[in-house]
């Protein structure tokens, strides 16, 4: 599979990088947490459907098949990802250090026991598999903290709060509270898509398209606000009981307005060709969905709460995630910025994935161990095609490190 032939998408001015010193792996934090959580994307959900299919008499989780499955697709493969993110995205934003070697080894290493102790937690004392569980988040604030604060980044410093969040909503899990920490956690990544993607989606089109998009700060206000307002009446649905519907439903209708306004500036018929620009408006695009069919829920329309949850899962966060970790590994690898075609194929197939899982379920209920079956086949095999094309990149050296330092 050899990617495609296209123009070379690059800064204009750009110099050869800096050798990367150590194991490149180690060298910045998207490389192996993206890595983590694209191999752990497909495993987990095949060994959930098996599980979920089969029926065990020994599940080793403390948790139920359907929580730890809830569970690590948040707190263990969108965290790796957010992660990867953040340590990369900090160092751009500061100019500052972020976790490396010895230390971003030992955070990866903290993802990783974290993922088992969350699935053999039934044969570990309570204590220790959730602290171990939520050590990931914590070291992650940690790593993002010191350079914020080292620089006065005042602008990204809500992200130590997120994070700190995170692991509260993860504490709650472990607390039999799932259902409560499962929402927080989930609106709160939700919360990050529309905040990193205001930011980042208009600027990735504008590049490659030669376009000038328009900048709406009021829109962009009305966006945060709106969406906020939804999550926060719909945490608070699992902590009062006879909270209005028709209010709830209302709020996540004006989100999904205010998104889909901020949407429509975006030109996104135009970019067909760029398979690294449209996923990321088709995970926009599934986030907007999502919301309305949260507000169509609450508002008493024949919508389960499932089907909403996975259009916003599936959707907006598997489809925006595999686009987002596609695009900044190819950046950050120093390699032109094209897809190629088996990721345009990876990118079609999770959103396949999404629309099985939700259209395919919602309106033909009768196929859905069909449609279950499908989702679940299109999501790993997107995952395999990332694997297949990215892993290399992510343990090689930079593409763009001059000749020169590189014999030196």
């Amino acid at each position: 599979m050899t990617a495609a032939r296209h123009k070379v998408i690059s800064r204009p001015g750009a110099q050869p990088a800096k050798p990367e010193s150590g194991l490149p792996f180690l060298s910045i934090g998207f490389r192996p947490l993206f890595l983590c959580a694209a191999a752990f994307a497909p495993l987990a959900l095949v060994y959930f459907i098996y599980t979920f299919a089969h029926g065990s008499t020994s599940w080793p989780s403390r948790f139920s098949a359907v929580d730890w499955h809830r569970h690590e697709m948040i707190f263990g493969y969108a965290m790796a990802i957010i992660a990867g993110f953040l340590f990369t995205a900090v160092k751009n934003w500061t100019s500052q250090p972020t976790p490396k070697g010895a230390w971003l080894a030992a955070i990866a290493g903290i993802w990783i026991v974290g993922r088992v102790a969350v699935l053999f937690s039934a044969s570990m004392p309570a204590l220790e598999a959730m602290i171990l569980d939520l050590l990931f988040p914590l070291a992650v604030a940690f790593g993002i903290a010191i350079p914020l604060i080292k620089a006065k980044n005042k602008r990204n410093v809500f992200f130590i709060v997120l994070l700190l969040l995170l692991a509260v909503a993860n504490g709650l899990t472990w607390l039999g509270q799932s259902d409560l920490g499962i929402a927080i956690a989930l609106n709160i990544v939700l919360m990050m898509i529309i905040i990193i993607g205001g930011r980042v989606i208009a600027m990735f089109t504008e590049r490659p398209l030669g376009l000038m998009l328009k900048r709406h700060p009021k829109v962009d206000v009305i966006v945060l606000v709106t969406s906020l307002a939804a999550f926060l009446l719909e945490i608070a649905t699992h902590l009062y009981d006879g909270l209005p519907r028709p209010i709830i439903g209302t709020a996540f209708l004006f989100a999904a307005t205010a998104n889909a306004w901020r949407f429509s500036s975006w030109e996104t018929l135009k970019t067909g060709k760029h398979a690294l620009i449209w996923v990321l408006h088709a995970g926009y695009a599934w986030l907007i969905v999502g919301l309305a069919f949260k507000a169509a829920h609450f508002l008493g329309a024949d919508i389960s709460f499932s089907i909403a949850t996975h259009a916003l899962t599936s959707g907006a966060i598997g489809v925006m995630t595999l686009g987002f970790i596609s695009r900044v590994a190819l950046g950050h690898t120093g390699r032109p910025l094209v897809a190629g075609t088996d990721m345009a194929v990876a990118f079609w197939l999770i959103n396949l994935a999404a629309f099985c899982r939700v259209f395919g379920m919602w309106l033909l209920p009768e196929g859905s161990r069909t449609f279950y079956t499908l989702a679940a086949a299109f999501w790993c095999l997107a995952f395999v095609f990332f694997l297949y094309r990215y892993t290399p990149y992510l343990l090689s050296p930079r593409a763009d490190e001059s000749p020169r330092s590189k014999s030196t």
